[in-house]
């Protein structure tokens, strides 16, 4: 995010008080957004004096920036900017020489202008950040801001802060604006606070993370683990009943009230809260005896309630493959076939080692022989098994009805999980039913029918059955591994209280080259909210509300930040640090 100026008097300024310095720079991110064909300032810093001053500023058009060093009368990296496109600056002041470094987002590379016999050395008086000493204001937005003063900075450092909001040079650092908020707050720690700043608003920022570097503290990597949920308190309250005297008497309603916390559970296929159901809390009344007698006072005795309360019981959704206890079987849904079954296996096609088909992407060379190689994306997954059902002659029949039952046609566009062990992995993944056949003929009344039934599974990949989880502290770094041949969707759980979330996954490829993967919301999770990032089904939810809009520019959208085959390594990071850690959850993938 970044700030946005709109009208004059919205600027930004501070009383530096620095003195005389002769070494300092600053950089920042800066746009036009609206040409107003005359000069706009982007900044200004130095004294009130505008012959004691440098400032970053337009020319007469409205679009053509430069570097002015108005005491040596000296104007350095002229170049012109299109209205709407980010633009980085950073200007390094050393003695009398100096240098200016310019990159448009989406450019391949710095532009870099150079000057000597300048102003030997400015007065750090003011920093005016959209304007110039309080004129020629700027129709535009503004992030990143970072000023650095006793201390000259080479222009391999300015390259690099041009990457994040995070300064990654903090010596001599005298205040850092990242205005990724309407606020006024020097996140430097040298407590150089802004004044102004009324009207000002926010908007989509420059394309780069928050944080860039990788301070790591790695931590070990959890072992798949059965979840086990916890003991459930269930408190409960039995008022004492009342009895009123008169021609009839009514025992008053008892009632039971009760509270049942709502645990969370990590287990199944896919991954589930469980919601604890209804406590019934049955209870029984006897019937008071009253005796009543003339001019005499009458007083119900003692009723007893006898009650009694159930022990709570929680249903765990059970995991794919929990049924599955030996080689050469298959679970569709908890439905069983394969060895040790009335289903064992013929054949079975399309699953482990078997990959989908493809959607080829490659074209007909139009000069040369042979294609221009395009992506080759899997088809969906089909698996096919063929079967024996085999039963006592009086049994057939039933066998052949579970068979019916137990692989039911799928409704709307459901998938229901489906495990298969061939040797002694289990995989996993999701389909439906669509095709189920079983012919009739004269061995049906001998026990015997042959059986083909195949199923599709949209999403390609087969899963391992174990889920893996990483716990991740904010501002540290943990290796993950995916064992698969293929790239997996995790699924990631960010809670509050968090500012500006960040995800980075570096992926070191075989060559040496590494893929980074940057996912980033600018909003604040509240204490008690969590972050529900799910690639998988591209969504990021707080509490079922839909929180996409707040990515960053500089993020991939949710469904692609995803884990690829090996080694990975995570960072998580927020805007004010200290939140609590995040955890990613994810299974291994095939193709």
């Amino acid at each position: 995010m970044a700030v946005r100026f709109s009208a004059d008097g919205q600027a930004y300024t501070r009383a530096l008080s620095l003195g005389v310095q002769t070494q300092w720079a600053l950089a920042c991110w800066a746009k036009i957004s609206v040409d107003r064909n005359v000069t706009s300032t982007i900044w200004s810093l130095g004294s009130n004096s505008v012959f004691d001053a440098f400032t970053l500023e337009t020319d007469s058009d409205g679009t053509t920036a430069a570097v002015l060093d108005y005491e040596a009368e000296q104007e350095t990296g002229t170049r012109a900017l299109t209205a709407g496109t980010w633009y980085y600056w950073a200007v390094l002041v050393n003695g009398t020489s100096g240098t200016v470094l310019s990159r448009a987002a989406g450019d391949s590379s710095f532009t870099v202008s150079t000057w000597t016999g300048g102003n030997a050395g400015l007065t750090l008086t003011n920093l005016y950040l959209g304007n110039r000493f309080g004129s020629d204001w700027l129709n535009g937005a503004l992030a990143a801001v970072k000023l650095w003063s006793g201390a000259a900075l080479s222009q391999a450092e300015l390259e690099a802060e041009a990457w994040s909001y995070l300064p990654r040079r903090t010596a001599n650092l005298a205040a850092w604006y990242p205005l990724t908020r309407a606020e006024t707050v020097d996140y430097s720690g040298a407590g150089r606070t802004l004044s102004g700043g009324s009207g000002a608003a926010t908007e989509d920022g420059p394309p780069i993370p928050w944080r860039q570097g990788r301070p790591r503290r790695l931590t070990p990597l959890s072992v798949p683990a059965e979840a086990t949920p916890g003991t459930i308190a269930a408190p409960w309250s039995m008022p004492a009943p009342g009895v009123a005297t008169g021609v009839t008497e009514h025992p008053s309603v008892i009632a039971a009230p009760w509270a049942m916390l709502a645990p969370e559970v990590f287990t199944g296929d896919p991954v589930t809260p469980v919601e604890a159901g209804l406590l019934s809390a049955p209870w029984s009344m006897p019937s008071p005896s009253v005796q009543a007698f003339k001019n005499a006072t009458v007083a119900a005795p003692l009723i007893a309630a006898p009650w009694s309360m159930p022990a709570p019981a929680v249903s765990v959704p059970v995991n794919a493959g929990d049924d599955l206890d030996g080689p050469g079987q298959l679970s569709f849904n908890g439905f069983k076939l394969g060895s040790g079954t009335r289903y064992p296996f013929i054949q079975l096609d399309g699953a482990s080692v078997d990959l989908p088909a493809l959607d080829n992407g490659n074209v007909p060379h139009p000069t040369a022989d042979g294609s221009i190689s395009g992506q080759k994306l899997p088809q969906s997954r089909i698996i096919t098994l063929t079967t024996r059902i085999r039963a006592p002659r009086d049994q057939i029949e039933q066998a052949a009805l579970d068979f019916l039952n137990g692989l039911p046609a799928a409704e709307a566009d459901e998938e229901l999980p489906l495990a298969i062990r061939i040797m002694d992995t289990i995989y996993v993944g999701r389909g439906a039913v669509i095709r189920r056949a079983a012919p009739i003929d004269k061995r049906f009344r001998l026990g015997r029918v042959e059986a083909v039934v195949q199923w599709e599974l949209s999403d390609p990949r087969l899963y391992s059955r174990a889920l893996h989880s990483a716990t991740i502290p904010d501002g540290s770094a943990v290796d993950v591994f995916n064992a698969g041949n293929r790239k997996t969707r995790p699924l990631v759980r960010v809670p509050g209280p968090a500012h500006g979330p960040s995800l980075t996954s570096e992926q070191i490829l075989g060559d040496g080259r590494s893929i980074l993967r940057v996912i980033e919301f600018d909003l604040e999770v509240a204490a008690g909210e969590t972050l529900i990032i799910d690639p998988e089904h591209n969504t990021a939810t707080i509490g079922g509300s839909s929180k996409v809009r707040y990515l960053t520019g500089a993020s991939l959208a949710v469904g692609s930040w995803v884990l690829g085959r090996g080694a990975t390594t995570i960072e998580y990071a927020t805007q004010e640090g200290g939140a609590p850690p995040v955890t990613v959850l994810w299974r291994d993938a095939w193709i």
